[in-house]
């Protein structure tokens, strides 16, 4: 009877003592996840990155304009033996759908969930067909990553960016009959 008692004549009290103590609460849990050791940084250079925001985004919308298409591929077929490097077909197409040929450039291997495995290799153009190039990067993980050209032809440079799902490797006998 006497808690019921001291709880009705101090509720309100007691009804903001509760939400000041949840968002005290609240606020320790935020300062342990943002000073722990391995929390996520913030981006490398960010302020110089946003400094050039508007160039980068200026670039992508003359790429846009240029109304090429580029089609990413992990040709099946090819050995691949973990931890090296494998091709990836980049097929760059114009309006038309012809083959644009004559870029320099790099492709970028991002993987947006662990970007330890990030890295990037040079375009080689290759001679069978106008606009075909392959690089070769180290992509083992299963899941998405993030294929990103930046390639220049003359003074021109064109930047494309997608988002590619690469699938597991087969066993290297699972081909063969047992």
């Amino acid at each position: 009877m006497r808690v019921r008692q001291f709880l009705s004549e101090y509720r309100w009290p007691l009804y903001l003592s509760g939400l000041l103590g949840m968002a005290i609460a609240a606020y320790g849990v935020l300062i342990y996840v943002a000073t722990r050791p391995n929390s996520p940084r913030p981006i490398p250079n960010y302020y110089e990155s946003a400094q050039k925001w508007d160039a980068d985004e200026a670039v992508e919308a003359a790429s846009r304009q240029l109304g090429w298409t580029v089609r990413y591929e992990i040709p099946a077929g090819v050995p691949h033996i973990a931890g090296t490097p494998r091709p990836v077909d980049i097929r760059v197409t114009d309006r038309e759908g012809k083959g644009v040929s004559s870029l320099k450039g790099r492709l970028f291997a991002l993987r947006p969930s662990d970007q330890r495995l990030n890295q990037t290799a040079e375009l080689v153009e290759l001679p069978h067909e106008a606009g075909c190039y392959r690089a070769l990067v180290r992509v083992d993980v299963p899941g998405t990553w993030e294929f990103r050209v930046d390639a220049t032809r003359d003074s021109a440079r064109f930047v494309h960016a997608a988002r590619v799902p690469v699938a597991p490797d087969t066993p290297a006998d699972a081909g063969e009959g047992k």
